[in-house]
C-alpha cells in the first residue's frame, strides 16, 4: 500500500524569496511561510520554509513579497547534509507543487504562458475592474436554478 504525503497550508510570506538558478537553467525559489494557530495567550506562530522548482518558482520571483498572503499544496521532505563544520544537518521543507495569492494586489493580476513564444504575457487588472467581475459573477449565480 502506498501513502500519502500533501500539505496543504495557507500563510503569509515573512521574508522576500530567494532565487537561484540551477546548472541547468532551471529556477528554485524558497519561500519563508508563517501561519498561526491557537487563539489567546495559546496563539503561537509556525515558520515554513517552501521550495518551489521551475515555473512556480519564476511566478514567486515575478510576484511574491515580504506580507503576501500565500495558499500552497505540495508535500513534506526530510533531508539531511553535512555542514562545513562537518556535523549532521537536518531539513523539513515543504515541496510546493501548487501556489495561489490569496487577499493581495499581485492576486488580481493573470499569467499567460504561451508555450509557442518564451515570454510570458502579464495582463494587470485593477481592483475595481476585479470587483465589477465578482459583482457580475454573483449576480449570475443568484440565476442559477439549484
Amino acid at each position: 500500500m502506498r501513502g500519502i504525503n500533501k500539505v496543504i497550508i495557507l500563510g503569509r510570506v515573512w521574508k522576500d524569496p530567494e532565487i537561484r538558478t540551477t546548472s541547468n537553467g532551471n529556477k528554485v525559489a524558497e519561500i519563508g511561510l508563517v501561519t498561526s494557530s491557537g487563539s489567546g495567550e495559546y496563539e503561537k506562530a509556525d515558520w515554513h520554509k517552501v521550495v518551489f522548482y521551475k515555473r512556480q518558482a519564476e511566478i514567486a520571483e515575478q510576484y511574491l513579497t515580504k506580507g503576501t498572503n500565500l495558499y500552497v499544496e505540495g508535500r513534506i521532505n526530510y533531508r539531511k547534509y553535512t555542514g562545513r563544520d562537518g556535523t549532521d544537518k537536518y531539513v523539513t521543507e515543504i515541496i510546493g507543487s501548487i501556489l495561489q495569492m490569496v487577499n493581495s494586489p499581485d492576486a488580481y493580476k493573470q499569467v499567460e504562458h504561451d508555450s509557442k513564444n518564451s515570454h510570458a504575457k502579464k495582463d494587470e487588472y485593477t481592483r475595481a475592474e476585479m470587483s465589477s467581475f465578482k459583482d457580475s459573477v454573483t449576480d449570475q449565480a443568484d440565476d442559477v436554478p439549484f
